[in-house]
């Protein structure tokens, strides 16, 4: 099993690029979806457009709940209990009642119809949310009867009220009530609700839409819909004036218990499905819905004994059943330190909701209580669960998001905020309608951009390198030696990802087959396959350890490795052309000016030996080109071999006595062919200094080689360096070693040595290469 830690963290070099690389996260694969029956495809149609479709249903929810609130017969009251009476809470402007000249206060005693004298008696039992806190079936058709008397009294064209103020006497005051509820009237518990369905829902499918494949997903989905159907039904007859008919009360509660219960299944299946998939014959699933879908259908036909039996029972039956799969999976997990820190940040706040919506409704009505906090109000404990399991699922990132869907969320924002800013002014009173709307966005206007930006910056840009950076790291992966390569791509996997650990180990069984990268079906490892010549990685927790992998992760280390094999392709038939090229020339050489060079050292040996000498040189220099434009790299001590039968040579056959002495580095070295090639011409230089100029008897060379470095010293006993010649000197031998040696990144120095001559040091690092 083979590992590469995780390099530090460094920033390539910038290189101006598009964003093509990170936006291809957004961009599926092609031909995923080649070759699918027609019922996945369908499938796939629509998780991919999920979103779309949630946002329809939101606002078609909105439409039908907005309409049915809006359809019903408007005073301007906002009635409330105040002790044992129904009271006067407020009174909107622009009303039936402020014309009628009603006021904060008084006491709403009766209701009586001017056309027929049919009259009611005001009680507090009138006010409540729904039938749901009444003890039995008789209450609850008491309160129908009395709720579509008041709806139909309510809606008359004249109508009287009996009313009285504190410290008088009860009067009568008549009015016209408006036949339609203006949309500015609806009331903050109907604006609360519609928020808390339409967020939880998009969050849902927000959910589902980035992870469409796993199951747990689909039923967070399911569930969230649910939610958004029982809550839509209840911002309608929680947030209603004073009454509804009874036949639409009765089908808005039948459909909320329903959704109810639905919710808590799906819920139920989200438990089954996440964090670990729990076993379980399907029958036992659809028995379940199946005896559920019975009881929702007995509670709204009233088959049954009581309320308790009814809707209360059949809540808490759900809620158990949720608690159920909770306990089955602290059990299951108790191996898997993962999922059990999974589990514990999303069961922690769910249980915390539950618990308190049975304690703190249910469980009270069925103790005969009154309970202490409005219905309506309970289901904020909705949303604020939703925000403590995504905080508490921060440190893990269970379910991540792609970048587009972030923009969605701030747009969604831009929306809310707009309307909350609305009706901030509106209740103000200070401005009318059209005029709140035009200055509600102005104002959000100017402050979501910068918000926006701000967001954006921390959540989405600052995840990983910058487009320029991840360009630089591909380029240097590809002109990089092939030696180096598997390091460089491990760096940019790492660094792209910010993952933990990646090693060179198969990946888990699910993968193995995969030939593009792959995420596991938990999240947690991600398998890139060989590219090009450099083996498959596994790679475990993404942002080390921050949150699990995307379908955008896997989209985008399939672009890397596609880049990276093209980068590699476009260098190796680049090295080979220019290979093929080098070869070329050299044979050129050899063949056509190495012929001539050799002839000119056989027809000048005997009538011009100078030119001989100066030809046999430059046929020297010639073969030393051929050699390094067609040489691979060579063993050190092969280059100092040959280092030392040329010197020697020449020394020998100038009359000049040679000590010869080399340190080598243990085992088999290789010299790269570079530095070979420079530094056989400054040693060649300098023993032709020697050989001119010094005037010396005896030279010594000493060369050292290590794993980082040659030294190299040439040392004569001839006349020593005289430096106002060197000064004024015109050849080109020492301007040549001085450039060769700083090619190489070195230094050298002309000195007086010990045997009185001149002494050559020369200092450059070397990278010897394994072979």
């Amino acid at each position: 099993m083979s590992f590469i830690d995780p390099p530090p963290a460094t920033t390539p070099a910038a290189l101006d690029t598009e964003r093509g690389l990170l936006d291809s996260a957004r961009t599926p694969l092609g031909g995923e979806a080649a070759g699918r029956p027609a019922a996945s495809r369908t499938a796939g149609w629509l998780r991919r457009h999920a979103l779309l479709l949630a946002v329809l249903w939101i606002t078609l929810a909105g439409v039908v709940a907005t309409a049915l609130s809006m359809a019903r017969p408007w005073v301007g009251l906002q009635l409330g209990v105040v002790g044992d009476q129904v009271e006067v809470l407020a009174v909107h402007d622009r009303s039936p009642a402020q014309d009628a000249g009603l006021r904060p206060g008084m006491r709403l005693l009766a209701v009586t119809s001017l056309l027929d004298d049919a009259s009611i008696t005001l009680e507090p039992a009138d006010l409540v949310e729904n039938p749901d806190q009444l003890p039995s079936y008789a209450a609850w058709a008491r309160f129908y009867e009395r709720q579509d008397l008041l709806a139909r009294l309510w809606g008359e064209p004249l109508v009287r009220l009996q009313l009285q103020a504190p410290d008088a006497a009860p009067v009568g005051i008549e009015l016209a009530p408006a036949k339609e509820r203006p949309f500015r009237a609806l009331s903050n518990v109907f604006w609360f609700l519609f928020l808390v369905q339409a967020v939880s829902l998009l969050a849902a499918v927000w959910v589902l839409v980035v992870c469409p494949t796993q199951a747990a997903t689909v039923c967070s989905s399911l569930a969230a819909l649910m939610l958004s159907v029982l809550l839509t039904c209840a911002a309608v007859f929680s947030g209603r004036e004073l009454a509804l008919p009874a036949g639409l009360f009765h089908a808005l509660m039948s459909i909320n218990h329903a959704a109810s219960i639905g919710a808590l299944l799906f819920l139920a299946g989200l438990l089954t499905n996440f964090p670990l998939r729990l076993p379980g014959a399907g029958w036992h699933k659809a028995a379940v819905a199946g005896v559920f879908g019975l009881w929702a259908l007995a509670s709204a036909l009233w088959w049954l004994p009581s309320p308790d039996w009814a809707s209360r029972g059949m809540l808490l039956a759900g809620v158990g059943l949720v608690f159920l799969q909770m306990a089955r999976q602290w059990r299951a997990s108790a191996a898997h330190t993962p999922e059990r820190t999974l589990l514990r940040t999303l069961a922690l706040p769910w249980g915390l909701a539950l618990a308190a919506l049975l304690g703190l409704q249910e469980g009270v009505l069925m103790f005969g209580g009154t309970p202490p906090v409005a219905q309506a109000w309970l289901f904020g404990l909705i949303f604020l669960t939703a925000v403590g399991a995504a905080l508490g699922l921060r440190g893990s990132r269970a379910f991540d998001l792609d970048d587009w869907a972030m923009q969605a969320l701030l747009s969604l924002g831009a929306g809310i905020g707009t309307l909350l800013c609305y009706r901030l002014i509106v209740a103000t009173g200070w401005l009318n309608d059209d005029l709140a709307m035009l200055v509600a966005v102005l104002l959000f206007g100017l402050t979501y951009v910068p918000l926006s930006s701000g967001v954006w910056g921390r959540s989405i840009l600052r995840r990983g390198p910058t487009p320029r950076e991840l360009t630089s790291g591909i380029l240097a992966l590809g002109l990089a030696p092939p030696g180096e390569r598997l390091q460089h791509w491990a760096n940019l996997l790492t660094q792209t990802l910010q993952v933990r650990r990646l090693g060179h180990e198969p990946p888990p069984a699910e993968l193995r087959s995969a030939l593009e990268p792959t995420v596991s079906t938990n999240g947690q490892v991600l398998w890139v396959p060989p590219v090009a010549e450099l083996p498959g990685f596994t790679l475990w927790a993404r942002d080390r350890g921050g949150r699990l992998f995307s379908r955008g992760d896997r989209r985008l280390a399939q672009r890397l490795s596609e880049l990276v094999a093209q980068t590699i392709q476009a260098h190796d038939a680049y090295v080979r052309g220019a290979s093929d090229e080098r070869e070329r020339i050299a044979d050129d050489l050899h063949d056509d000016l190495g012929a001539k060079l050799l002839s000119l050292v056989h027809a000048s040996g005997q009538t011009d030996p100078a030119v001989s000498s100066q030809a046999r040189e430059a046929l020297e220099e010639m073969r030393l080109s051929v050699r390094n434009l067609k040489a691979q790299p060579l063993p050190v001590a092969d280059v100092l071999a040959d280092w030392r039968a040329e010197t020697v040579s020449r020394l020998t056959a100038a009359g000049i006595e040679v000590d010869w002495d080399a340190t080598l580095p243990d085992g088999m070295v290789l010299m790269p062919v570079r530095a070979g090639a420079q530094l056989t011409r400054v040693l060649r230089e300098a023993v032709s200094n020697v050989i001119r100029h010094s005037g010396a008897r005896h030279c010594r060379v000493l060369l050292q080689v290590t794993e980082g470095e040659l030294q190299l010293e040439v040392e004569d006993n001839g006349r020593g360096l005289d430096t106002v010649a060197l000064a004024r000197s015109t050849g080109h031998g020492l301007p040549n070693i001085e450039r060769r040696v700083r090619r190489l990144g070195g230094t050298h120095r002309f000195t007086t040595g010990s045997l009185g001559g001149t002494l050559l040091l020369v200092r450059v690092p070397l990278e010897p290469l394994r072979p």
